[in-house]
């Protein structure tokens, strides 16, 4: 049995160009993102070690104005990888 998604007509040189132009536009745009977010790296550690300080002495909202502070011994481990950010 034949998928429709196993059909698709093929593309004329124009949309090939058209697809080309688009990702090379868009590897651009990306690379740029990523050397923005290398830049931030030490902000992003003081953030990250203000965030942990934060939660272990005020604590964060658990429930309305519930708040439960963490212990040292609960926080995640710093990765031996450089930190990877999902955007």
């Amino acid at each position: 049995m034949d998928r429709v998604q196993d059909q698709a007509p093929p593309l004329t040189r124009e949309e090939q160009d058209w697809i080309a132009k688009n990702a090379a536009a868009q590897r651009k745009r990306q690379a740029a993102i990523v050397s923005k977010m290398d830049a931030l790296a030490p902000q992003r550690e003081v953030w990250i070690d203000g965030f942990f300080e934060r939660i272990q002495t005020r604590g964060f909202n658990h429930n309305g104005d519930a708040l439960t502070k963490i212990d040292k011994d609960e926080l995640p481990k710093k990765p031996d990888r450089p930190f990877k950010v999902v955007f």
